[in-house]
């Protein structure tokens, strides 16, 4: 097994490296990684007994958009020795690799998804995280004091917050990360603004109506709500995007069920040779934006 990996490591990093000759071949590498470490963990909870999230997390480990903003959390917090890392992220497989690779201390929140608790700490406790640990939190509203993480970081979240809640929620991470700490945030990003309003909620769950679902920014509407923050520095901006339209795809209503679900193992891989990061949304297809701040000592 081991070997098997190893030789699938060194495989994907030859061909990354020819295709790509360099180009953003870290964080597709690290990208990698991390979906390796989630296969691993889907075969000890099979090992386990743990069938049903086992299979999850073996047909869908890593998301077509998660590849690279994971290696880019994973950067950051891996610059700090023993970090206190706070995730409100979406989902939560890079906050139990954190766990297991940085050795510091990891607290993975949701406003009130049961699947923290039944899937994510179960998983910690098959790789025996006792540094690891989960909790409801409102992410406009955060229960925790001032001054205490060194790193936060929030993928595909804060964009479904209504009103004023993706800025409140980016205020309350300064609140609470320590002074010289980081913060990561990934968001939609399109051309053009829009919000999406559904039948269906964040999870999947219906609804009766349609309600807010999420923003769609654009480079505006990032300048007025999340660029400009009190007490935190903007070190990096990055736009997310593709080459060939894949996503409205695999992540639409176009494929049937079946080839969905089929689909969903080679989202990482399509990712590594599709997806690319990069200051500006001047050609391809812009799908996200991510920022990196440090808050100010």
């Amino acid at each position: 097994m081991h070997r098997a990996r190893i030789a699938l490591e060194t495989g994907a990093t030859i061909f990354l490296d020819v295709l790509f000759k360099g180009q953003s071949l870290f964080y597709r590498l690290r990208g990698l990684r991390i979906y390796f470490f989630a296969l691993g963990t889907a075969v000890r909870l099979l090992a386990a007994g743990r069938t049903t999230i086992g299979l999850k997390l073996l047909i869908a480990s890593v998301g077509y958009w998660r590849l690279l903003p994971n290696a880019v959390v994973w950067e950051e917090a891996a610059a700090i020795p023993h970090p206190r890392i706070l995730d409100v992220s979406s989902p939560k497989l890079v906050s139990l690799y954190l766990a297991a690779r940085t050795g510091g201390d990891v607290l993975a929140t949701d406003l009130n998804d049961r699947e923290i608790f039944n899937r994510w700490l179960k998983m910690a406790e098959i790789r025996g995280l006792s540094n690891y640990r989960v909790e409801y939190q409102d992410a406009r509203q955060l229960a925790l004091p001032d001054s205490t993480f060194d790193v936060v970081y929030s993928l595909s979240v804060i964009e479904h917050i209504p009103g004023n809640g993706d800025r409140e929620a980016l205020q309350e991470f300064a609140r609470v990360t320590k002074p010289g700490g980081v913060i990561v945030v990934e968001v939609p990003y399109r051309r053009k603004f829009e919000e999406v309003f559904r039948k269906t909620d964040s999870k999947g769950a219906a609804l009766e109506r349609e309600e807010f679902f999420e923003r769609r920014y654009d480079a505006a509407a990032l300048e007025q709500k999340l660029l400009q923050v009190v007490g935190l520095r903007l070190e990096r901006k990055m736009i997310l995007g593709e080459w060939l339209a894949i996503d409205p795809v695999i992540n639409g209503d176009r494929l049937p069920r079946l080839l969905r679900i089929a689909a969903l193992p080679w989202e990482p891989w399509l990712a590594a040779v599709n997806y690319w990061m990069r200051p500006d949304d001047s050609a391809g297809h812009p799908l996200a934006a991510l920022m990196v701040y440090r808050k100010v000592a």
